[in-house]
C-alpha cells in the first residue's frame, strides 16, 4: 500500500471512529493470531512464562472499530502495536468462543480474555 492509499485509509477509519463514539457504539474485543517467531522476542516471552509450546501466541485487544478493520490497522502500522505489526498473522476471533466476561468493563474484558487465555496456555500480548 502506498502512502496515498493509506492516508486515504486512515481518513476512513479516522470517520467511522467518530461516528461509531457519537452513537455510542461499544468496543469490540479482538483476538489477532501472531507467527511463533515472537517467541524470540524477550519481552513477549518474559511476559508468558506460563506458556505451553504448540498452543498459539496471540495479541489482544479493545477497538471501537470493527475486528477486520483494526487488523488492517496494526498491519499498516497505524496506531499499532509492535507485535501485531511485526508479527500479526490472522484474526482469531474464534477463540473468544467460551469467554464469559459478562458484567466487566470494556477495558476489564480486555484483561480478562488475555489471562483466561494465559490459563489455557497461550502466549499473549495486550497493551
Amino acid at each position: 500500500m502506498d502512502d496515498a492509499e493509506r492516508d486515504k485509509k486512515i481518513l476512513q477509519w479516522q470517520r467511522k471512529a467518530r461516528l461509531a463514539a457519537k452513537k455510542g457504539k461499544s468496543r469490540n474485543l479482538y483476538i489477532i493470531t501472531l507467527n511463533p517467531e515472537v517467541l524470540w522476542c524477550r519481552d513477549f516471552r518474559q511476559e508468558n512464562p506460563g506458556y505451553i509450546e504448540g498452543m498459539p501466541c496471540l495479541y489482544v485487544g479493545l477497538t471501537i472499530h470493527e475486528p477486520g478493520d483494526r487488523f488492517e490497522q496494526h498491519r499498516t502500522g497505524y496506531r499499532s502495536s509492535k507485535y501485531p505489526r511485526k508479527y500479526g498473522v490472522e484474526l482469531a476471533q474464534d477463540l473468544i468462543v467460551g469467554f464469559g466476561g459478562e458484567g466487566l468493563t470494556d477495558e476489564k474484558k480486555e484483561q480478562a480474555l488475555a489471562d483466561w487465555l494465559r490459563n489455557q496456555g497461550c502466549a499473549v500480548w495486550q497493551n
